[in-house]
């Protein structure tokens, strides 16, 4: 009976070999948490996309249109290793989306942005405080082009949203208090930091569909949530 099993054991390897790989694909699983390393960075992420599930985890409602990562940045070896919001993009494979996350007080401050239905070209989505990349300067940190912005570009249509300064918005305090606490900090470190980000997300989107990537000075990841 021994003899027949090893002779078995190579025949089951074998017809592993010969299973379609439209069939190994469909065993692939979409979870909330990635992560992705090199030589000189680990990053993890968990991506929440529930409205309830973002205001309890923050400890305030920051309405809708919004993405909720929380990082985990672990530097490698004895360099240190400057860690930003600037750092992250979230894209969408399913429509080209790409964008950076608000800083607080563009969600909760004075005069902050409103996100809501857009109007014109698909009302796309705009991070107004930073600029188009235009490539990493000599101190590791991202470039970008002064008073240009980087927009979520997306499709015209109905029940796209888009965000607009509005200066009559005297801000949460609440919400901004709640935001700041718990964003991801910006820092020179060689220890592990972990925080939040939040992105502007326009539309439904399949958690398949979603990525974070890092472009920082430890260089380039790609955090895909199916695998």
């Amino acid at each position: 009976m021994g003899a027949n099993l090893k002779l078995l054991k190579p025949l089951v390897v074998a017809g592993l070999a010969f299973i379609p790989a439209a069939v190994l694909a469909s065993h692939r699983v979409a979870s909330p948490t990635t992560s992705s390393a090199n030589d000189n960075v680990e990053v993890t992420a968990t991506i929440t996309l529930s409205e309830p599930d973002i205001t309890q985890k923050v400890g305030a409602d920051p309405g809708k249109g919004i993405a909720l990562v929380e990082v985990r940045v672990s530097p490698k070896g004895d360099q240190d290793l400057r860690i930003s919001a600037d750092d992250f993009y979230l894209l969408s494979h399913d429509d080209g989306q790409r964008s950076q996350p608000f800083d607080p007080g563009q969600l909760a401050g004075r005069g902050a942005l409103v996100v809501g239905p857009g109007q014109g070209q698909g009302g796309s989505t705009t991070a107004q405080r930073y600029g188009i990349p235009i490539g990493t300067g000599p101190d590791g940190r991202m470039s970008r082009m002064p008073g240009n912005s980087v927009g979520v570009g997306s499709t015209a249509g109905p029940g796209t949203l888009g965000t607009k300064a509005d200066d009559k918005m005297a801000g949460n305090q609440t919400l901004l208090a709640a935001l700041k606490a718990k964003q991801l900090p910006d820092k020179v470190t060689k220890d592990e930091v972990t925080g939040y980000l939040y992105f502007p997300l326009d539309g439904k989107h399949k958690l398949k569909n979603l990525a974070i990537l890092y472009r920082g000075p430890a260089g380039h990841l790609d955090l895909e949530f199916e695998h």
